[in-house]
Formats: C-alpha cells, sequence, structure tokens
C-alpha cells in the first residue's frame, strides 16, 4: 500500500527544498520528512527518481558537495512551488477524499469522527490565530533537530513548556 502518493510526494520535496537555503541532499529529505510527518519516510527508490524528474523538469538543479548531491530549486521550481500554494482548495478535496477512504476502510463512524474532529478545530481556533498556529507548527517542523545539541533541545522544550504553561492559563478559565 502507497503511504502518499506521488503528486503529494513531489510537492513535499519542493517544499522542504525551497526551505533548505543552502540546499539538501536526498537522505536529508528523507529524514526530515520523517522527522515531520512522525511515520513516513520515503525509500530511495522514491526519491532520487523522483528527484531526477524534478531536475530533468528544471525545478530543481543540484551541485556535488562531499560526494553528495545537494538540490536546490530553480526559479521555475520556486514558480511551481507558488502555484501549488494557490491550489490549497484541490489539496483539501484531497484531504476529503483520504476521509472517506479511512471510512470505507474502517467504517463510516470513522469518516464522521475525523470530519467532526477536524471541524471542531478550526471552529475551536479563532480565525486571528489559526495563521500564527500554522506558523508555529511551520517553524518547529522546520527546526533542523538532527543538529541541535542535547542543551538546545532542552532550551526549546523550555520554550514550548512554558508556552503551554501560559496559554493553559486561558484553557482553565472558569
Amino acid at each position: 500500500m502507497r503511504t502518499m502518493n506521488r503528486g503529494f510526494l513531489r510537492l513535499y520535496l519542493l517544499k522542504l527544498i525551497g526551505e533548505a537555503p543552502t540546499g539538501i541532499s536526498g537522505y536529508s529529505l528523507m529524514k526530515r520528512i520523517e522527522e515531520n510527518t512522525g511515520f513516513w519516510r520515503p525509500s530511495p527508490g522514491s526519491i532520487y527518481p523522483l528527484l531526477a524528474a524534478l531536475e530533468e523538469a528544471g525545478w530543481i538543479e543540484h551541485r556535488v558537495e562531499k560526494d553528495k548531491k545537494v538540490y536546490s530549486l530553480t526559479a521555475k521550481g520556486r514558480d511551481g512551488l507558488a502555484r501549488a500554494h494557490a491550489a490549497k482548495e484541490e489539496a483539501m478535496e484531497g484531504v476529503r477524499r483520504s476521509i472517506r477512504v479511512l471510512g470505507e476502510l474502517f467504517g463510516k463512524e470513522m469518516e464522521v469522527e475525523l470530519t467532526a474532529h477536524l471541524e471542531r478545530i478550526r471552529r475551536r481556533v479563532p480565525p486571528a490565530v489559526r495563521g500564527n498556529l500554522h506558523e508555529l507548527w511551520r517553524t518547529i517542523t522546520e527546526i533542523p533537530v538532527h543538529d541541535l545539541s542535547p542543551a538546545e533541545l532542552t532550551q526549546i522544550d523550555g520554550i514550548l513548556m512554558r508556552a503551554i504553561k501560559e496559554l493553559k492559563r486561558y484553557a482553565n478559565r472558569d
């Protein structure tokens, strides 16, 4: 069973490559995807042919550093990624289809439960806060945790714990 479809992986690779200011290797892309998703590490057989296709299409380019290919976006890749971001509704339809498939696999109650859960989240997060919440999540998932020292990881954990404690004051109001 394929965990993610090829179109999604293509966009995700472009996003991750675009976020790496000095470029990123194929191996680092696989690790980053696993870190970000917490469950999925694409195989080299998925990543490298797709990187070659993206390069052949002119969306990315590579340079060799220490016997590794390091990929970066081209202008065409940046433009393509910007167009993909504009296609938000199409992506949301994919989420809705995935929820329907899960309902078919595991029962209609799962579909109903997932849809209701997503709607509760959407309604509970005020529009004025959604952008910052998204930015916080994006920032956290972009932290190169494999490059950080234990002390830096402890500092990040402390920042998050302080933020949680502060926000819980609002959550626990009577």
